[in-house]
């Protein structure tokens, strides 16, 4: 008890000065600590907008072919890629899943237009694994969300191409993201990376 009562009388015996002093110490430590913290989370801000600029884009760019309008069936120079990345197209089709598959010269239209066409393989698979397939590549569409920052339409088109080499593919005009299984991550980034950008990206 005793020495309780000795710090307690020589806590009163500061002066007025001296706990004014001590308040504007603590004051200026708060304060170096909270320009701290807002230095960091700018330099942490600064460092992912870099990165984001920076870092590696999924995919590959396969060379632009001519633009031309066709029907289905008619002759036209082969698609430089496989699955199509350009060229001669005819009417688009609407955005969604599709479990059967929709002529390349359909989709390419698509592609004019911003869209990512998602394009898997379910060869060699079975039933439930390429039940599975479809509903994962749904999840990544679904998380995708509209191609515009006020709602719209998805600009997504996941079709089956059976004759890949690869699990799957996704494309946009001029650029191809092949997957030997699927990624969901990675084919987030390309339709996040890429969408919208092609020679008429505002086209609905």
């Amino acid at each position: 008890m005793a020495q309780a009562k000795t710090a307690a009388s020589g806590k009163a015996k500061l002066s007025k000065k001296e706990l004014r002093e001590q308040a504007q110490a603590r004051g200026r430590l708060y304060s170096r600590l909270t320009w701290g913290a807002i230095g960091l989370a700018a330099l942490a801000a600064l460092g992912y907008g870099g990165w984001q600029i920076f870092r590696p884009k999924p995919g590959v760019n396969v060379a632009q072919m001519a633009r031309t309008h066709i029907q289905v069936g008619d002759e036209h120079e082969p698609y430089n890629s496989d699955p199509p990345t350009s060229g001669p197209h005819a009417s688009a089709v609407e955005a969604g899943f599709y479990t059967a598959p929709v002529a390349d010269e359909n989709l390419v239209h698509n592609l004019e237009h911003g869209y990512v066409v998602i394009w898997y393989n379910c060869s060699g698979l079975e039933s439930s694994a390429c039940d599975d397939l479809q509903q994962r590549i749904q999840g990544v569409m679904d998380r995708a969300g509209s191609a515009g920052a006020l709602g719209g339409p998805s600009k997504l088109v996941a079709v089956p191409r059976p004759t890949m080499d690869v699990q799957v593919a996704a494309t946009t005009w001029g650029r191809i993201l092949k997957q030997p299984t699927l990624d969901e991550r990675e084919l987030l980034a390309f339709i996040k990376d890429f969408r919208n950008k092609a020679p008429e990206g505002t086209a609905s």
